[in-house]
């Protein structure tokens, strides 16, 4: 979508300026300053649910810990076992 224009056309955007809204451009995360070409092609490549749970925690794929196979992922115990280590990522990477 970094191609493309925002669903608003010149009129709306005068007017959403008017009422004090900043008006964004929906990217790619992959095309962001910081993440390098190694890491953003690992990151397209990996399934939706690995690139969300990086998402989650605020990290890379390839910094997400071991997780299960995804059919075990689905069950509320993997579920719950999940997440401390997901918000420990996120701590560590706020540091």
């Amino acid at each position: 979508m970094s191609g493309q224009r925002p669903p608003w056309d010149d009129f709306q955007r005068e007017m959403l300026d008017a009422l004090g809204h900043v008006v964004y451009l929906a990217r790619d995360a992959s095309t962001g300053a910081n993440a390098g070409a190694a890491d953003a092609s690992a990151d397209v490549d990996a399934p939706p649910l690995l690139r969300a749970l990086a998402h989650a925690a605020n990290a890379r794929v390839a910094q997400l810990p071991a997780l299960p196979p995804i059919e075990r992922l689905r069950t509320p115990t993997a579920k719950r076992a999940l997440w401390p280590q997901l918000r420990a990522l996120r701590k560590a990477s706020r540091a």
